[in-house]
């Protein structure tokens, strides 16, 4: 079952989206489903019928407003691939600490926007996993052993500015992509070695507002020989990229969707007054975004004559013609 909408047009529709939980009972009651994947709709608990699915293998929400995942999902031993993306205004709060136990079919994590979750629950049963992605945890404060992760070929961890140490990173020390960028207060705090409280990873964060750090006791752990050596192989991924206001869009407000009036790439000016252009940053409601990137993205669509067709009306500004 697939049902997505990446490019909700009003705020009424992105604060409220349609709600198929009777539709995803009625597709699940037979127990042959194994794709889930919903985009902008409404979800708010995986309901008991979708249990008997046990040959589930994908399953994507995002922007659901899904608020946890039952016991039971740790039924769904076939699964592969898992994808899950809260709202900031409506974040999944909580999951079973056994969720992973079982799950050795499993090979991407990608867990995004778990506002108020403080712990994860146990990698133990990942011994397939080979993509593990953590972005936006603000209250996190620490991450499971990655003892099980021996095919981890990816790690991507940002915006978990509460991580006082990371586990040893050894077992996953033959990945190929490592990326821990934003704040995290062991860049600075004695983990690494020296404690450095003038470090701007362990000032007060600039757009989180997580407070300032402290420095780690002697007797807390530090980074092992092998964490040590594994990060010092991403030097430009590690420890950098400290986002500021106005660097991530955030979520979309009435006051940012309006001037769009659900079209895609129109110019438009944002509430602060910057000159900007209607985008569905992470297939969020289409919105006035001030971040220049997709702006050359989108002129660089038009000049090379890839991606959505163009509209002169909304784009000439863009270089359509």
């Amino acid at each position: 079952m697939i049902d997505r909408d990446i490019a909700p047009k009003t705020y009424a529709e992105w604060e409220m989206p349609k709600n198929l939980t009777e539709k995803v009972i009625q597709l699940a009651s037979s127990g042959d489903l194994q794709t889930l994947q919903l985009t902008n709709r409404y979800l708010r608990e995986l309901p008991e019928e979708l249990r008997r699915c046990k040959g589930m293998r994908h399953l994507t929400l995002e922007y659901t407003h899904t608020y946890t995942m039952p016991d039971w999902i740790k039924e769904f031993t076939k699964l592969e691939y898992i994808h899950l993306e809260s709202k900031f205004t409506s974040p999944i709060v909580s999951l079973p600490d056994d969720m992973f136990d079982d799950m050795s079919s499993l090979t991407f994590i990608h867990f995004a926007v778990f506002i108020p979750m403080k712990r994860l629950p146990s990698f133990k049963g990942l011994t397939n996993l080979k993509s593990l992605t953590l972005p936006v945890f603000l209250s996190l404060e620490e991450l499971p052993a990655l003892d099980s992760l021996h095919r981890l070929e990816k790690l991507l961890i940002t915006c978990v500015p509460s991580l006082d140490t990371l586990p040893d990173l050894a077992p996953v020390k033959n990945v190929k992509s490592l990326i821990l960028t934003d704040r995290g207060t062991w860049c600075c705090n004695g983990f690494l070695g020296q404690c450095n409280l003038d470090h701007p990873m362990c000032q007060v964060h600039p757009l989180w507002g997580t407070p300032a750090a402290t420095c780690l006791a002697s007797s807390d752990p530090k980074a092992t020989p092998e964490t040590l050596e594994l990060l010092a192989k991403y030097p430009e991924n590690v420890c950098t990229g400290m986002l500021r206001p106005g660097s991530l869009e955030g979520p979309p407000t009435q006051a940012t969707m309006d001037p769009c009036k659900g079209t895609l790439y129109r110019q438009c000016v944002d509430p602060s007054g910057v000159k900007s252009m209607c985008y569905n940053a992470r297939f969020m409601g289409i919105a006035c975004d001030t971040n220049p990137f997709p702006i050359g993205m989108r002129r660089l669509q038009i000049a090379r004559g890839v991606g959505d067709p163009c509209d002169p009306e909304f784009e000439a500004w863009l270089g359509c013609k």
